[in-house]
């Protein structure tokens, strides 16, 4: 990737992450990046797109995952049982490998994601009322610079410009763009 195209979201949300109380505020979630590493093949990341609703993540791109629900006893808990409900995957708490947590302000979400890498081929069982479809993308598609283009965006306070992926055209962009940046240069 070029040098680091997501400098300056990566420097908003380091000083997010030190506002304990918009943590505190905030409502909570968690997103699992599954990546697949089947012997003999390339890596693959599971992305899936959100129906259409009204709400601020209608119809985007996204980790599978969700808010957190009163019954759950904590975030990881969330990202077992969103994952499960969503596309039928079943993960165990020991898999999950904690990422660094994201604000998303549009939302008033703290995200906590995951990341899990599975060494078998996925059946998936999608839960039609929450999910349009199910993507396996190449790790080496968001490896590639030709794979970034820039939009402008709203951050708090601060105008930018901020990369963002395009997959079959479909747009990856914000949160969901960063923390697959952030996996990508980690499984590096």
């Amino acid at each position: 990737m070029m040098d680091n195209p997501f400098r300056r979201l990566l420097e908003l949300q380091a000083t997010i992450k030190q506002n304990i109380s918009l943590q505190q505020s905030a409502k909570k979630a968690a997103v699992v990046a599954i990546i697949i590493q089947e012997p003999n093949q390339a890596s693959k990341v599971v992305l899936i797109k959100r129906n259409a609703y009204d709400g601020h993540h209608s119809a985007q791109m996204a980790f599978p995952g969700g808010k957190q629900d009163e019954t759950d006893l904590d975030l990881r808990q969330t990202a077992i049982r969103e994952v499960e409900e969503e596309i039928g995957i079943l993960l165990s708490d020991e898999e999950l490998i904690e990422l660094e947590p994201h604000w998303v302000h549009v939302s008033n979400y703290w995200i906590q994601p995951y990341y899990v890498v599975l060494n078998k081929n996925l059946e998936y069982h999608m839960n039609k009322r929450e999910i349009n479809r199910i993507f396996e993308i190449p790790v080496a598609f968001f490896k590639h610079p030709d794979s970034l283009d820039y939009h402008e965006l709203q951050f708090t306070q601060e105008q930018l410009i901020a990369p963002r992926f395009y997959y079959e055209s479909e747009e990856i962009w914000g949160a969901t763009a960063i923390m697959l940046y952030q996996l990508i240069q980690l499984l590096d």
